[in-house]
């Protein structure tokens, strides 16, 4: 399911960002520069959506974590000077 939703993030900008560049160069009879500037747009797209998906995958893990946990678990967070 996670494969399929990275994906979809990935595929979907960089096929709209060349398929709108196919238009705009097809409008403009320039020369690839269209697609090229929406490949790089589609490209800067999918990195933010993806780091958003991964970053609430992350919380929602961390959530989920903390719950489990139970009420009254208290993390205590341990360092190297500290003796048992």
């Amino acid at each position: 399911m996670v494969l399929a939703q990275v994906s979809l993030r990935v595929i979907l900008p960089l096929l709209a960002g060349v398929i709108a560049g196919l238009w705009a160069d097809g409008i403009g009879q320039t020369a690839p520069l269209y697609v090229l500037i929406g490949m790089v747009g589609g490209t800067v797209i999918s990195v933010l959506w993806l780091r958003a998906f991964i970053v609430s995958n992350v919380a929602r893990m961390r959530r989920e974590r903390d719950r489990a946990a139970g009420p009254g678990a208290e993390e205590h967070e341990h360092t190297t000077t500290e003796r048992p």
